[in-house]
């Protein structure tokens, strides 16, 4: 029987390719934006804790001039929170176009997947009806074989027959 070759089988597995960096690149970008989240709950987590520590050094002396350093602080912390907001915005636009992306390699991946399975399903189906073809051929070639080994014992009846009726 013969073998299924699809025509396109290189460009297949290059989209197939093409795809799976796509969503290696999409999970990169993934993980980016997971750590970035982790960064800036640290560091709203630090603020907090500064802030408690600021509120208890306060009251326990107004004028005190360490002060000023955990004001220094906390605004660094501001700052830094803001920076991790706008690089996780940044990020969610890149996830989201990145995604698309991935969808319209997925898109043309599946367009030649589903060509090469109604290809395959038309050589099957052909390869059948080849093989159907071969075994009746077949077996008209040994009816006849067998039909034409039988004659002369039926035309001998026949002459015999014949000869007893005269």
């Amino acid at each position: 029987m013969a073998k299924f070759l699809f025509s396109l089988e290189t460009l297949l597995r290059h989209r197939e390719n093409i795809e799976q960096r796509e969503r290696d690149a999409l999970l990169r970008l993934t993980y980016k934006y997971q750590m970035e989240q982790h960064n800036r709950e640290e560091l709203s987590a630090r603020m907090q804790e500064t802030l408690n520590e600021l509120s208890i050094k306060r009251n326990e002396n107004p004028a005190n001039p360490e002060l000023n350093y955990f004001y220094l602080y906390i605004n660094r912390l501001i700052y830094e929170v803001e920076r991790c907001e706008k690089r996780l915005l940044a990020l969610q636009s890149e996830i989201q176009a990145q995604k698309e992306v991935v969808l319209e390699a997925s898109k043309k991946k599946k367009t030649l997947a589903t060509m090469k399975a109604k290809k395959e399903k038309e050589f099957l189906f052909v390869q059948e009806k080849q093989e159907q073809k071969e075994v009746d051929e077949l077996v008209v070639t040994r009816y006849s074989t067998r039909e034409s080994e039988y004659a002369p014992a039926v035309e001998v009846q026949k002459i015999s027959s014949g000869l007893k009726q005269d």
